[in-house]
């Protein structure tokens, strides 16, 4: 029997804000066997740090459906 491994999508986001609430941004990063598939970074206007890293977790799922169903995120 063949043993089958499938290799989930790697996501690293980060959401940041200079002051709370302050600019800020967000940025994403897909990896799939150790290769990197897509990176995306936006400013998102004046929010607090949590609602930066919120808005980096909704692109990423947005950006990930298009790839796989299967995700592990790192925040």
């Amino acid at each position: 029997m063949p043993f089958f491994v499938k290799l989930l999508l790697t996501i690293n986001i980060d959401g940041a804000s200079r002051g709370n609430p302050g600019p800020s941004g967000i940025g994403v990063v897909i990896i799939k066997n150790n290769l990197k598939i897509t990176e995306y970074n936006e400013f998102i206007g004046e929010k607090t740090n949590n609602q930066a890293e919120y808005a980096a977790l909704k692109k990423a799922l947005q950006i990930a459906s298009i790839f796989d169903s299967e995700i592990t995120v790192l925040s």
